[in-house]
């Protein structure tokens, strides 16, 4: 089976109650609402944590507003404007040769400077992302990666879109700038992934068709290699994007796409996973089920332990060659983890001035 929905152990009662407490992601400490369940204001409080993250060009950022810091992202700090004559001191190197050989006179190409970069943030909420063992569900996870990101593009003074989506709908919105385009993203986030723990889903439509920006695309046969066919036409080229998954229902179609948008844009792409995925428990026997089919394995069999290791080394290795290929960015985030320090791991830790003030306000 492809994920975990329910662990128990069948031999011992008392590890039964523990193993169906951590199946749900139940955390030890804290409520249990968080551990399955997205908290909105929890998603603002990492507001406080995005000052600390450096996400931005590694050329210069040209908005008045934006200081100069190294990430790894690849940057594009100017944008073509216009073609125009030739004139002393224009760069030699921005000469247009295919309209200078057409007019027979020198013509030079004239950028602009960039003001700001689209953040785009893509939210996988499909039914292997409801899982979790330890302190939360890999959807809470994603969750978190997600605000976190958003608010440090709000930092960066872009603007915020992006799409949530699931095994058979999903809500997108058009990237909006300030801090009133996180609010409203997270609140889009936070609504569409309650819903199915809720049974909600009228409560989550309406809002999404009061909220400017958010679009309601409720598919009754939804497509989800059309969904990312459509995350083409989404994503502006130049914009920075968070792609938060498991990855284990991402097809080939679906990888082209990806593909497509990682030559355009900067791709950080996000594996969330549980260390259950990683690792069987304890030797014993458990039933598993997804949800419609039960089971019943015996941990304690060395053979099924190291093809269960090697099945999720493989999916890691075959998700690191992919951001490799594409030259992406790769986070791995457990759901133990705490998300902004694996951030600033990744992707470095900004010190500059501008970020320091800010951040004791």
């Amino acid at each position: 089976m492809s994920f975990w929905q329910t662990l128990f152990n069948t031999q011992d009662h008392s590890a039964s109650t523990e193993g169906m407490t951590r199946a749900s992601g139940i955390a030890q400490e804290g409520s249990e609402n968080r551990a399955t369940h997205v908290d909105l204001q929890g998603l603002i409080h990492l507001r406080f944590h995005s000052s600390q993250i450096a996400l931005g060009s590694q050329r210069k950022a040209f908005s008045a507003l934006a200081g100069q810091y190294m990430s790894p992202f690849k940057g594009r700090g100017l944008n073509f404007d216009e073609i125009r004559p030739y004139q002393p001191g224009d760069d030699i190197r921005n000469i247009d040769w295919n309209v200078t050989a057409r007019t027979d006179r020198v013509h030079t190409k004239v950028f602009k400077e960039e003001r700001e970069r689209p953040v785009f943030i893509v939210v996988d909420l499909s039914h292997s992302m409801y899982f979790g063992t330890r302190h939360c569900l890999k959807s809470v996870t994603a969750a978190k990666a997600a605000a976190l990101f958003a608010w440090a593009g709000a930092d960066n003074h872009n603007r915020i879109g992006g799409v949530v989506f699931n095994d058979s709908d999903h809500r997108e919105m058009r990237p909006m700038g300030g801090h009133q385009g996180v609010l409203r993203y997270l609140k889009m986030l936070t609504d569409f992934h309650n819903a199915p723990l809720e049974n909600k889903v009228s409560e989550t439509d309406s809002f999404n068709n009061e909220a400017p920006g958010v679009s309601n695309n409720h598919n009754i046969n939804f497509n989800r290699e059309f969904l990312f066919a459509r995350l083409q036409k989404l994503i502006h080229p130049g914009s920075i994007v968070l792609f938060a998954s498991d990855f284990m229902n991402t097809t080939e179609t679906a990888l082209k796409h990806i593909r497509h948008i990682a030559r355009h844009n900067d791709l950080l792409m996000a594996h969330i996973y549980d260390p259950i995925e990683a690792e069987l428990p304890p030797a014993g026997r458990y039933a598993i089920s997804d949800g419609e089919h039960y089971q019943q394995i015996n941990t304690g069999d060395p053979s099924l332990r190291q093809a269960f290791h090697q099945s999720f080394s493989h999916k890691e290795q075959e998700i690191e060659q992919f951001c490799i290929h594409n030259q992406s960015n790769l986070i791995k985030l457990a759901t133990y983890d705490k998300v902004p320090e694996c951030f600033i791991a990744a992707l470095g830790r900004d010190t500059t001035t501008r970020r320091i003030a800010r951040s004791r306000h």
